[in-house]
């Protein structure tokens, strides 16, 4: 029970800060020789007890290594889906993390894996090979892009054995392309202090400053008639501004460094495309402009970019208006600071399809709308 509780503080000093997990992002895990204990799937850290992690045999998650299952995307995910489900020992009710056969195979007791802004500023960047190379060398693991799920856990498979046979031990560092890092270790303190040394070595010899990001009410013509607008739909909106917003909301060419997503999270909470709208727009054209977006891409805009004037958020109620806010102003951290390691880095549009098209993504949306 000791090693439980363990899990839940290291669980909720991570998954409290901002900085380092949004929403239901994230995910930690210890284990034994036998079990393995990780979230569920779509709990947010922040605050999760006992409850909320699910605990499966080792031994049967061991199968999912070494079985194949089939060349169909959609056919395989639900196949892996339904073996990992079969690995439960308790509870039955909750679905273990995605992610749950990549930390069975990291060799620590302890896994956190977060998306830290600053970490993705580097992972969203278009030199982020070479610059992981610099700063940590053999002490870190790069994993190109690869998509979620099974294939992803193949990938890590084959990259950690050729690290054990260079190396002789398993990394405790593993950073994923347009991601996020995967921290593991045998003890909890040991944990804090490798997610500090990543700290240290990228803020060594970069600018980590942000834009002050205090978010003020705002209101336009603009903002009033999407209001207006969206609320005879059933959704509501809520228009904000701060210093990072501004930045962004200069013009269409800075719009276009935060126009489409950076890691699946993004995706999962704010969609894969976003509205900028001219400030010369009368009512009528900014109405129109919504209703071409719908009918662009299948759903109205989550998020909304006003030329020199704010964001304005879309959704279909009060805390998933607010993750909408956290998530987004995350991309644009992730931008801001991915300019110190060449511009930013966005995901393909295969990438995309393949969040957009995934039943786990879209229970993990779910789980976070309540």
């Amino acid at each position: 029970m000791g090693n439980i509780q363990q899990l839940i503080e290291i669980s909720n000093h991570f998954g409290s800060d901002p900085a380092y997990v949004i929403a239901g992002g994230g995910n930690t895990s210890f284990k034994d020789d036998k079990r393995i204990w990780i979230k569920a799937s779509g709990i947010p850290l922040a605050g999760i007890g006992e409850s909320g992690f699910v605990c499966l045999s080792r031994e049967k998650l061991a199968d999912i290594e070494v079985k194949s299952y089939s060349r169909d995307p959609v056919l395989r995910e639900e196949q892996v889906k339904v073996d990992m489900q079969g690995a439960i020992i308790s509870p039955e009710n909750l679905r273990p993390s995605v992610e749950t056969s990549l930390h069975n195979l990291i060799d620590y007791a302890y896994v956190v894996h977060t998306h830290p802004s600053l970490v993705n500023g580097l992972m969203c960047s278009l030199n982020v090979k070479k610059e992981v190379a610099s700063l940590f060398g053999k002490d870190a693991l790069f994993v190109e892009y690869t998509d979620p799920g099974y294939i992803l856990f193949k990938k890590l498979q084959e990259r950690i054995g050729k690290y054990r046979k260079v190396y002789g031990n398993t990394p405790a560092i593993i950073f994923l392309q347009n991601h996020g890092v995967f921290v593991g270790a045998d003890g909890v303190n040991e944990i804090r202090s490798l997610y500090e040394s990543i700290k240290r070595r990228i803020a060594l010899e970069t600018d980590t400053s942000l834009p002050v990001c205090e978010m003020q009410v705002y209101e336009s013509n603009a903002s009033r008639n999407l209001r207006d607008f969206f609320n005879t739909r059933g959704l509501k909106t809520k228009a904000v501004r701060c210093e990072l917003i501004d930045h962004f909301c200069i013009s269409r060419e800075l719009f276009r460094k935060i126009d489409r997503p950076f890691t699946p999270d993004i995706i999962v909470y704010c969609k894969s495309n976003y509205l900028f709208i001219e400030e010369s727009l009368d009512a009528d054209q900014v109405r129109t402009a919504c209703r071409v977006f719908e009918d662009s891409h299948g759903y109205p805009p989550r998020v909304i970019i006003e030329e020199k004037g704010g964001l304005i958020a879309i959704e279909e109620n009060e805390r998933s208006l607010q993750t909408v806010l956290d998530v987004f102003t995350d991309q644009m951290n992730i931008s801001y600071l991915s300019e110190n390691f060449g511009g930013p880095h966005f995901m393909s549009p295969a990438q995309i399809q393949f969040i957009d098209n995934w039943e786990v993504e879209h229970y993990r949306r779910k789980v976070a709308k309540g």
